[in-house]
């Protein structure tokens, strides 16, 4: 379905970053190596997680089994057959200037109550 320098994975048991092929049965997704097969997983058990320098990395939450190294990413654009059903890419809610806003209007507060 999709070429295999651009799908990624990190499992769970290894820091090793693997190039998959992803093939997609329905609402769930397989992922192949060359010779190893993945479990089958539902679309609708991943989160996205952000970016990864060019990579769009997506995590593992169904619920049953805490995955937090699971990683799932595509470098560069998603491929277009998976875009519908994967989840949705958020931006963060807080951006670093906004954080920095954050953090001086705190140390405004702590030194105005301290100065009263």
């Amino acid at each position: 379905m999709s070429d295999e320098g651009t799908v990624w994975h990190i499992g769970e048991g290894s820091a090793l970053k693997r190039r998959v092929r992803i093939e997609t049965v329905g609402k769930t997704f397989v992922l192949f190596e060359q010779l190893w097969r993945s479990e089958a997983y539902f679309f609708g058990d991943l989160v996205y997680r952000g970016k990864e320098g060019e990579s769009h990395v997506f995590g593992l939450d169904d619920g049953i089994k805490a995955r937090p190294k699971w990683k799932l990413g595509f470098k560069g654009d998603i491929p277009a057959e998976l875009v519908s059903l994967l989840p949705r890419a958020k931006p963060p809610l807080l951006s670093n200037i906004g954080m920095i806003i954050i953090a001086f209007l705190c140390l405004a507060i702590v030194y105005f109550a301290a100065a009263s």
